[in-house]
């Protein structure tokens, strides 16, 4: 059984900021909540995730997913107290998702800046731009950031290079990260 949710974290969208006829265009949206299910049923069964995760200062991810493993405790029904919720978090991990329907170097240098609060980060593209951008996997491998493409007529996710977990570059922007996590499990079950 998955112990898994999805959030919605923003609550204002940058495209209302754009003229109407581009900001109906959805593409990447759609990809993004396509990648997000898919992810859901293929790699994560157990944490908590978003899409348009924004920190101040490192930008908006397209989504994150804080994994934990399950708990062998029942704690149904059980509320944990805001320092329980914050040493958990502590010790999860923390991967940044960047996607892009065609600019994979974009994607690439949005996704390293998450680096600087996640333990990992991935750029997720469909196939074709993935084969373009596979030929520079030695820059991904060298920037710490991982390379999958995503199908969305299949739902398949293929990895090219997934980088270990690795120390965030600055442990305060990953406490703002966690923190922001944190308050949307307030009052939420938390799986061990």
């Amino acid at each position: 059984m998955k112990t898994a949710q999805i959030f919605e974290f923003r609550l204002r969208h940058p495209r209302r900021n754009l003229p109407g006829q581009v900001s109906r265009k959805r593409g990447e949206s759609n990809f993004v909540s396509a990648f997000s299910k898919a992810y859901l049923a293929s790699f994560a069964p157990w944490g908590i995730g978003g899409k348009e995760f924004a920190l101040a200062g490192f930008g908006i991810a397209d989504f994150v997913w804080l994994s934990w493993r399950h708990s062998t405790v029942s704690e149904d029904g059980t509320a944990l107290s805001a320092a329980k919720i914050k040493f958990e978090l502590t010790r999860r991990q923390l991967t940044a998702f960047e996607m892009k329907l065609s600019d994979w170097r974009k994607g690439l240098a949005q996704a390293y800046r998450y680096g600087y609060f996640s333990d990992r980060t991935i750029v997720v593209v469909p196939p074709e731009t993935a084969k373009l951008a596979s030929c520079e996997l030695a820059l991904f491998r060298k920037l710490g950031v991982g390379l999958w493409s995503f199908d969305k007529a299949t739902n398949r996710i293929r990895t090219y290079f997934t980088p270990r977990a690795f120390k965030p570059r600055n442990a305060q922007a990953r406490q703002k990260a966690l923190d922001l996590l944190g308050s949307f499990l307030k009052f939420r079950k938390f799986g061990e």
